[in-house]
Order: C-alpha cells, then sequence, then structure tokens
C-alpha cells in the first residue's frame, strides 16, 4: 500500500526502520545496480516521493540499509566474541550458531552477505562499498579478541592467534558466498571449521 509523505510539522505515518528492514531485503535479492526504486516501493510499500523525501536518493536509502546491517545484524554476531570469557569455545560456537542460521532459513541464507555481495558487484573502490575495510576489521578483530584470551588461558599458543584471526575471517566471507551457491554445504563447511577449531586445544 503506497503511502503519502507527512507534511511540515507533521510525524510520518512510517517506521523509518522497517522502511530499511523491507528495503534491506530487496538489495539483498537484487543487489545494488540491478535494485530499480519501483522495486524499492514494491517492496516497502511506499511511494518513490516519500523514499526521496526521506531518505535523499537511490543512494541514499541503500547507504541506511548498509549501516543497518552493519550495526544490528554482524555487530550483534560479534558480541559473544568480543566478551572477556571468550575463548576457543566461543570462536566454535560462532560457526555453529552460523551452521544453525543458514539451515533455519535457506532462501534468506541464498541471499548470502549483503556486504560482501556489494563489494562483489561494485568493487572495493566503490563509495557505496566504503564501509567493507572497517567490515572485515570487525570480523578480525573479534576473532583475534577471543584467540588471544584463548592463548592467554592456555588454550593454544600466542604465535597462532593473528594469522588464524586472519583465516577465520576470510574464511567467513568465503562462506557468506557460498550460501549463495548451497547454502546446506555452507552449513555443512561451517561445522568442520568448528571441528578443526576444536583440534586447536593445547593438550596438557
Amino acid at each position: 500500500m503506497h503511502r503519502t509523505p507527512a507534511s511540515a510539522g507533521r510525524p510520518r505515518a512510517f517506521d523509518d526502520q522497517a522502511v530499511i528492514h523491507a528495503a534491506r531485503d530487496v538489495f539483498s535479492e537484487r543487489g545494488p545496480e540491478l535494485t530499480s526504486i519501483v522495486d524499492l516501493e514494491q517492496g516497502t510499500g511506499l511511494d518513490r516521493s516519500s523514499l526521496y523525501n526521506t531518505f535523499g536518493s537511490k543512494q541514499g536509502l541503500f547507504e541506511a540499509v548498509l549501516r543497518s546491517y552493519l550495526e544490528e545484524g554482524i555487530e550483534a554476531r560479534l558480541t559473544n566474541l568480543r566478551q572477556p570469557t571468550a575463548g576457543l569455545a566461543t570462536v566454535v560456537a560462532f560457526f555453529v550458531g552460523m551452521a544453525q542460521s543458514l539451515r533455519a532459513d535457506l532462501a534468506r541464507a541464498e541471499r548470502g552477505c549483503l556486504m560482501v555481495n556489494a563489494v562483489a558487484e561494485l568493487g572495493a573502490h566503490d563509495p557505496r562499498t566504503a564501509p567493507a575495510t572497517a567490515y572485515r576489521h570487525a570480523f578480525r578483530s573479534a576473532f583475534m579478541t577471543a584467540l588471544r584470551q584463548a592463548a592467554a588461558r592456555g588454550e593454544m599458543l600466542a604465535r597462532r592467534v593473528e594469522p588464524r584471526a586472519r583465516i577465520l575471517t576470510s574464511l567467513t566471507m568465503g562462506l557468506f558466498v557460498t550460501a549463495r551457491i548451497d547454502p546446506t554445504d555452507a552449513a555443512d563447511v561451517c561445522e568442520e571449521v568448528a571441528a578443526e577449531i576444536r583440534a586447536w586445544r593445547r593438550t596438557r
């Protein structure tokens, strides 16, 4: 259902966050380039004047979607890895949880990761993918935190922390791509990664 934009001094008749979440599904399905304003009208239930008045342009809406995706989705996913109690078991749980998430909604899993998809489509130097470096760093930093704490508790060798954090970050990015091809296979690989991480534990 199309809604007209609110006039000056009147509150909007729609929730910006709900619109952003609906637009996220559209961009995830079609990609930033192929998504048209008509697609966004259909996906959000708003007419283009409402979208333009609120977000300025299709690019402005995509940037809002990407910020929301990173803040609500990715940051929440990394919270446990950043806790003072995090260690190898936490990293294992991350990949087990990723496997469960992929299997829980295969259609959504096939959309992959909005950030990874955008970089693959637009390239790393496109202004719209500027958050990509911070995105990668967020994963690497979170894995590094958990692995450093694991090393401090004698669960693994300290010299292996940084290379393993880099490996896990690249694996995660690759798993998002694999999920677009075959989410069930990606889930299987997540569980295999979890098994490998369990084997990193030092025996005393």
